[in-house]
């Protein structure tokens, strides 16, 4: 399988960060899509950051390597949808509004 990862962006309205990948089989003839976020929330509980801390570039890195990874382990099954969704948030709240938010990008690309 072949992977494309987006880039993480940040949604500075909404204290998210968001980014798609793309799974590809072999011959390239099936894909699937993951949209994924994140709330700021999440990140600081996932690595305990305190409030004076910032997120870099390799919170984000190991993260999206693990969404990756948990993706992945569905072989070749993740490719009979053309699109899912992966929201992180610390509420069920901030989950809806993670679905609500992922919706919305999908409706626009």
């Amino acid at each position: 399988m072949k992977i494309i990862k987006g880039t993480i962006k940040e949604d500075f309205n909404r204290d998210l960060y968001w980014t798609r990948v793309v799974f590809l089989s072999d011959d390239e003839k099936k894909r699937t899509q993951v949209l994924v976020c994140a709330s700021e929330e999440y990140f600081r509980d996932l690595y305990r950051l305190s409030g004076n801390q910032k997120l870099d570039q390799a919170h984000f890195d190991s993260w999206l390597d693990s969404v990756i990874t948990k993706w992945s382990k569905f072989g070749e099954r993740l490719l009979e949808r053309d699109i899912h969704y992966d929201v992180y948030a610390t509420t069920q709240d901030g989950e809806a509004n993670g679905i609500d938010y992922l919706l919305e990008k999908q409706k626009h690309n």
